[in-house]
């Protein structure tokens, strides 16, 4: 890509501010991690009772044997025809023998 005529900042001067900003980019994320971990913690610690409000509903439906559901097949229709028409090559070859 070709520079548009003009002035230019010297080449020092880029160099000085991109190091003066990667340094204040830095201390600034250094500055702002323990915060991030005291707030992860108070966020864990608060999380908790509702963890275990929810294993305790959890557990409850589990108990039920009547509440359990029949396996319901989810395979799409195009896909099931096609492994019955597998099936049935693959028998109709085993007959052959």
């Amino acid at each position: 890509m070709k520079q548009l005529p003009g002035r230019q900042a010297p080449r020092w001067l880029r160099f000085v501010v991109t190091a003066v900003m990667t340094t204040v980019a830095t201390i600034w994320l250094f500055s702002l991690l323990p915060f991030l971990l005291l707030l992860s913690v108070v966020f864990g610690i608060v999380l908790i009772p509702v963890l275990r409000q929810l294993r305790q509903e959890m557990d409850g439906m589990n108990v039920e044997p009547e509440a359990k559901r029949p396996t319901v097949d989810v395979t799409p229709w195009h896909r099931q025809l096609s492994l019955l028409l597998a099936q049935l090559r693959n028998r109709s070859s085993a007959m052959r023998r």
